[in-house]
């Protein structure tokens, strides 16, 4: 990730157009050099957990006693021969318990990760958290027309799964984690993509259908923290250009569908979160360029006093790896943090061309990008990464594979971590 500050002389120059770019809404573009080296990288397990999910413990705050002494420092997965299962992890270590994840065996006609492109999803509430997840029908063929959606809840300190009754042909569910709201919303979509919909677990035999089909196919949506609505990436079939998706949200409470983006050639994903850097607001990003930028939002007033989502920092992809894979966002002693995978392939499924992972912080007054690996060394695919902090500070997991090569497919390397250098969770 590259700054156009190639001079230490030019710091007071850019470090004041940041300033001004903070209080009147301009973009600032950041580009630059390597400023640290990243830590080693280690080995959690060599077993393939693919697509692992974590409980609320990954924010720093584990609890003992929460979910019938439970804990909240858990993780899900399924595997490829449909078994769920959960795990735990230290939060003073950051080891897995067992080492290989396969803790409690939960369910063995999970879907793959791989079925429809994504595994269990945690939710969190006043009550506890648990876990949404998609399953075939026991007893009957694997295919779009027997999934349905499954909940996992904790009922005096056991599990508990149910399938969504009246969700025959259901898929990819996701739900709300909101600690202080006593009920939880789900949505999902149905099998083969077409429609969304959403329940809520304080009624949960009854669906509705949300009123977005003719916009997204169910792509790139996740919750707004904290709220009922959903972030999704969309296309206005009024549109001619086919490729020109925009950033939407969408308020189940309230029916407003509201257009977050109006970028001539499309973006593509996003996330919205609160961000310290800006009063805790609700700030979000996306990528354009084909993967090689992403923008932060911010919501500010025009000349005109008319509050619109204005782009606040550009982030640009290093040069040698151009192309930014499965961003995601966490905040951490008072700042927020960016993360993916950086690639010089331009596909996200190539699995020839090792690749590596890049942080950046979103405040435009700092100058925090940077590559979490750069083993050349040992070329390695780096694959969905996920954040957890431990006592230690914040650590990056991510699953490892030796590249495919003509003669030999993809390898498993297993489960591995680095050490993002942000320091212990503060009181």
């Amino acid at each position: 990730m590259n700054v156009n500050l190639k001079k230490k002389g030019h710091w007071r120059s850019a470090r004041a157009v940041s300033w001004l770019s903070a209080i009147f809404g301009m973009a600032v573009s950041l580009s630059f050099a390597q400023s640290q080296s990243p830590a080693p990288e280690v080995q959690v397990t060599t077993a393939a957990i693919p697509d692992n999910e974590y409980d609320s413990g990954r924010n720093g705050v584990p609890c003992v006693t929460c979910n019938f002494g439970a804990g909240n420092s858990r993780f899900v997965f399924s595997d490829a021969g449909n078994n769920l299962w959960v795990g735990q992890i230290d939060p003073q270590t950051g080891n897995y318990i067992p080492s290989d994840g396969r803790g409690l065996l939960l369910d063995t006609n999970a879907t793959a990760p791989t079925d429809f492109g994504n595994g269990p999803e945690w939710f969190d509430s006043a009550s506890g958290s648990g876990f949404v997840y998609t399953q075939y029908l026991p007893g009957q063929p694997h295919s779009d027309r027997t999934a349905v959606v499954g909940i996992a809840t904790m009922v005096n300190g056991a599990w508990t799964i149910n399938i969504l009754s009246g969700a025959t042909g259901r898929a990819s569910p996701d739900a709300t984690k909101n600690p202080s709201d006593p009920d939880v919303y789900i949505n999902y979509v149905s099998a083969p993509k077409g429609r969304l919909y959403w329940r809520k677990l304080s009624e949960i035999n009854t669906e509705h259908e949300l009123p977005i089909s003719h916009l997204t196919d169910g792509n790139s949506r996740r919750w707004v923290p904290d709220t009922h609505k959903i972030l999704f990436q969309g296309h206005d079939p009024n549109d001619p250009l086919v490729l020109r998706d925009q950033i939407y949200t969408y308020d189940i409470d309230s029916g407003e569908l509201e257009q977050l983006t109006f970028n001539p050639k499309g973006v593509l994903g996003g996330m919205m979160w609160r961000a310290p850097e800006f009063n805790n607001e609700y700030v979000f990003f996306t990528m354009v360029k084909e993967r090689r930028q992403i923008l932060v939002y911010r919501k500010l007033p025009g000349a005109d006093r008319v509050m619109r989502w204005t782009i606040v920092k550009t982030i640009d992809a290093p040069a040698a790896l151009p192309f930014f894979f499965s961003p995601e966002v966490f905040t951490h002693n008072g700042r927020s943090y960016i993360f993916a995978t950086v690639s010089s392939a331009a596909a996200f499924f190539d699995r020839t061309i090792p690749n590596q992972l890049a942080i950046s912080g979103v405040d435009p007054l700092r100058l925090d990008s940077r590559l979490l690996t750069n083993a050349t060394s040992t070329p390695r695919l780096r694959l969905d990464p996920e954040y957890y902090v431990t006592a230690q500070g914040p650590f990056m997991y991510y699953n490892r594979l030796v590249p495919e090569t003509e003669a030999n497919p993809a390898v498993n390397d297993g489960v591995w971590r680095v050490d993002l250098g942000l320091g212990p969770l503060r009181p």
